[in-house]
């Protein structure tokens, strides 16, 4: 019996079975908070996918993890941004010539992530703070993404979409000092996310609720919601941000006079944070959270 002739649907199949592979495995390094790896398997995918017969489908969901990856790779390390807006335009461009509404949601709020964190590091790297930019042009751009994405997501009911587009709006609306619509955002971005039983969604909107509750010297707030951050972060296994979370903490004890339990704190961010190779984020942090203590809530 002679077998099957062999088809183009039988390679791009095995493209396929690849790209969900490299992918997952993409997606666990990034979880344990080994960046490099990560990007270097997306990276090094997509050279290889290149010119092949790969089904859209799966080169969007290559595209848009490399993208979520690239993402928080610039907010920690602060550099060049081409290959991120690169990136992301690219799987916007392929989520609308193939209609699929769920990859242009995701890639809209990517987008919005992106726009907000390249406006941030800019910011920061001209030695000032991102608060009370409202008016300056700055921003604008993230906030129309995400709510572009929001209302597709809320049309397709994409809860974990809906509480992370809801976080952005707010995170523009905090460095707009628009304080009450951010605290809004951040709170239904945390119950969505409770409702659908997603844990890591949760983290970011408490790290931000603490921000604003030392805006506001309300210190045991600030504790609440920093110990929250960290419980989420640590039960959803996603190590890159502990050691911001830890810094929290950190900035709280100090604050309350409690010096041991800030110098636990300050120790476990140092170690993550070497494990991780981000001891020079670390410094940096630290900086911007002694000059964030002289901000002063506008409302």
């Amino acid at each position: 019996m002679q077998p099957s002739a062999f088809t183009n649907n039988d390679l791009t199949g095995y493209y396929t079975t690849a790209i969900d592979a490299l992918c997952e495995i993409a997606r666990s390094s990034f979880l344990l908070g080994r960046l490099g790896e990560a990007l270097h398997v997306l990276g090094t995918t997509l050279h290889l996918i290149e010119g092949g017969e790969v089904a859209q489908k799966a080169r969007l969901k290559l595209l848009l993890l490399y993208g979520k990856v690239l993402i928080v790779d610039h907010l920690l390390h602060r550099g060049d941004t081409d290959l991120l807006f690169s990136t992301l335009l690219q799987a916007q461009q392929i989520a609308e010539a193939t209609q699929d509404q769920q990859g242009r949601a995701s890639a809209l709020s990517l987008l919005g992530q992106a726009h907000c964190n390249a406006t941030t590091i800019a910011i920061v790297k001209s030695g000032a703070l991102p608060f009370g930019t409202q008016g300056q042009g700055k921003y604008e751009e993230a906030l129309s993404y995400q709510q572009e994405a929001l209302g597709l997501q809320e049309m397709l009911h994409d809860t974990r979409g809906i509480s992370e587009s809801l976080f952005g709006i707010g995170l523009v609306y905090q460095f707009w000092q628009q304080n009450e619509l951010a605290r809004e955002h951040f709170n239904r971005a945390i119950q969505v996310a409770e409702e659908s039983g997603y844990v890591l969604e949760q983290a970011e909107p408490h790290r931000h609720l603490t921000v604003d509750a030392l805006f506001k010297g309300d210190l045991e707030a600030a504790l609440t919601h920093a110990r929250l951050a960290l419980s989420f972060r640590e039960a959803g296994g996603f190590r890159l941000y502990q050691p911001l979370d830890h810094l929290s903490l950190w900035d709280i004890y100090q604050k309350m006079g409690d010096t041991t339990k800030a110098q636990f704190h300050m120790q476990q961010a140092s170690t993550l944070a070497e494990e991780m190779g981000l001891a020079t984020l670390l410094s940096s942090v630290i900086t911007s959270t002694n000059h964030l203590g002289d901000q002063k809530e506008d409302v």
